[in-house]
């Protein structure tokens, strides 16, 4: 690397030579980008790093899955806004799914798997109030896993009354469902 020993160089960056070539061989599996900077920089050039689309993004491919079940049980008159940002400028946060058509603005907020209880539903009732929102329907993987939680807590359930049926055969007919619900899918 640029005319100078692995030792120097090294030596520069708090490596021993003999590591030093195993990262010019490629043979080093602890590299890290920290350490590839240190080294080039140490021999006068900058790392660049470009990153490539390597496939579906891996932790938002189950619930994009959700998501699209649930609208294409929506009738064609029912438009699904997906990632409906909050009403104000600087909140950041945004609706998983908006439901435009129906007689009452609704939102729909997708878990794949439930954990927090209490912190989901505080999250969805300061949405529902940011955004405005009279109805709010949380649509939920249907799992062993998230029907046991469901069963073990009322914590949502007093929030989200009615049942996917209920749900579902109101939205399907364009009416509003008359209270907030889960939807299990």
């Amino acid at each position: 690397m640029a005319g100078i020993s692995q030792d120097t160089l090294g030596a520069a960056v708090g490596l021993s030579g003999s590591e030093v070539g195993r990262v010019e061989r490629g043979e080093a599996s602890w590299l890290t980008i920290v350490h590839a900077a240190r080294l080039v920089s140490a021999v006068g050039l900058d790392l660049w790093v470009r990153a490539y689309p390597g496939g579906p993004p891996v932790r938002d491919a189950a619930h994009l899955r959700l998501l699209a079940a649930f609208e294409a049980r929506m009738p064609v008159w029912v438009q699904c806004h997906r990632e409906w940002p909050i009403p104000n400028s600087r909140d950041r946060r945004a609706l998983d799914l908006f439901l435009a058509g129906l007689p009452l603005p609704t939102g729909v907020e997708a878990e794949t798997v439930l954990a927090d209880a209490q912190a989901l539903e505080r999250d969805i009732n300061l949405k529902r109030r940011d955004a405005r929102l009279e109805r709010m329907i949380l649509l939920v993987r249907d799992s062993k896993r998230n029907r046991d939680i469901l069963s073990s807590t009322d914590v949502l359930r007093r929030s989200f009354p009615l049942h996917t049926r209920a749900v579902m055969a109101a939205l399907s007919r364009g009416r509003d469902p008359g209270a907030d619900g889960i939807v299990l899918l």
